[in-house]
């Protein structure tokens, strides 16, 4: 008799969102970081496709059972063609992603996204993740499209799902503003950075000087979508400028927005109309180690995003003791990281302030005290984030009684 339970991760890259990448991957880490007795209870399945560049699970394929690669996981022509057909004959369902989890007996999938396109008709449990509702707050960065296919699949999701997944209360409490009538168990999924050991005993001022950063830099890790925010950050050092105070940012992330292919170009014509050529310093998307020797060896990690669900960058500062300076949205405030100095994120005068403050008054490099104490907590907080994992998917497989 099997007493182990089989659990389904689905891993896509397709679109460009790197911090939907890095969520799996941190949970896969997470859950085999568990105590022998208890990792020893569940199979972890991997389930991505052919489109997905190995190289992003290849470091943790010795964590999972298996990866099992499929075609129909992928956003490949033949497939966005067969759901298109399935969205106008409604009684058409693509139904492999069941067939896949009754092959492999799976017990639990995860995550399941809505859409009208492909079969809900699972026998084991399963839930969706919500990671934020940027699109209700910013429609302004959505096209009218995108706003009407999010508005059906989280119609779908609400309806459809038993079990909805949100990484913050501030999302669990929108779901329950914009889907009253849904009667989904709701769970809140704080994820949490899981460290490598090499990143605490890399060399920051190797990877400094490998890109040619002076010793004393601010760094924003955003991708350059607009609602990141960097434009307030420019206009910050603008005003800096003015004040003859001369900050230098280095940005990591990737550089190009699918829904604006014209941002990136926007960002570099205002670096160079404001002269901020040698102070907004843009790197692109970088290796993930150099990118945290880089956030140890900066004064402050720089997080003016106007939307997160929850938010990768803050994570990992808080995993290394590192000092953040980041907008005051909701989600930030929950997830509140030791050495946080909080602007407001509709006052750009704010974060100048902080901005030159921190300028003044820290040294770059790593402080050993609070990275040490934040190696620590973080050990225990990746425990309970991969335990309170374990409980959704129990409570899935085996609701309780109400």
């Amino acid at each position: 008799m099997r007493n182990s339970i089989r659990i389904g991760i689905i891993l896509q890259t397709e679109g460009g969102w790197m911090g939907g990448v890095i969520y799996i991957q941190n949970l896969i880490k997470a859950l085999a970081e568990l105590p022998p007795e208890t990792r020893s209870q569940i199979e972890l399945y991997l389930l991505t496709s052919p489109r997905v560049d190995p190289n992003v699970y290849e470091e943790f394929k010795p964590l999972v059972n298996t990866v099992i690669v499929e075609n129909f996981l992928g956003f490949s022509f033949l497939n966005r063609a067969r759901w298109k057909l399935s969205r106008s004959l409604h009684w058409l369902k693509d139904s492999r992603l069941v067939s896949l989890a009754n092959k492999k007996k799976l017990d639990f999938i995860y995550p399941i996204e809505g859409t009208a396109s492909i079969s809900w008709d699972f026998k084991c449990a399963w839930a969706s993740w919500v990671p934020d509702f940027q699109y209700k707050y910013l429609p302004h960065l959505f096209s009218p499209k995108n706003l009407a296919d999010r508005d059906r699949i989280l119609g779908e999701m609400a309806n459809l799902s038993k079990n909805m997944v949100f990484s913050s209360q501030v999302s669990a409490n929108d779901f329950k503003k914009f889907c009253p009538e849904s009667r989904a168990q709701i769970h809140i999924l704080n994820f949490r950075t899981i460290p490598k050991p090499d990143w605490y005993i890399g060399n920051p001022e190797l990877v400094q000087h490998k890109y040619k950063l002076p010793d004393r830099f601010f760094l924003v890790s955003n991708q350059f979508w607009r609602h990141k925010n960097h434009r307030f950050v420019i206009e910050a050092l603008t005003i800096l400028k003015q004040k003859n105070i001369y900050p230098v940012v280095a940005c990591t992330g990737e550089l190009y927005d699918h829904r604006y292919p014209e941002y990136s170009k926007e960002i570099f014509n205002l670096i160079h109309q404001e002269g901020l050529e040698s102070q907004f310093i843009t790197l692109g998307l970088i290796p993930r180690l150099d990118q945290i020797q880089l956030m140890r060896r900066s004064l402050a990690v720089i997080q003016p995003s106007l939307f997160e669900g929850w938010s990768t960058v803050v994570e990992d500062a808080r995993s290394l003791g590192k000092m953040i300076i980041l907008s005051n949205i909701g989600v930030h405030l929950e997830q509140n990281p030791p050495n946080a100095i909080f602007f407001a994120s509709d006052r750009v005068e704010d974060l100048v302030e902080k901005i030159a403050d921190s300028w003044h008054n820290f040294d770059p490099g790593v402080n050993f005290i609070l990275e040490t104490e934040a190696k620590e907590l973080n050990y225990h907080q990746c425990q309970t984030y991969a335990q309170d994992f374990l409980k959704i998917v129990e409570n899935s497989i085996n609701p309780p009684t109400i």
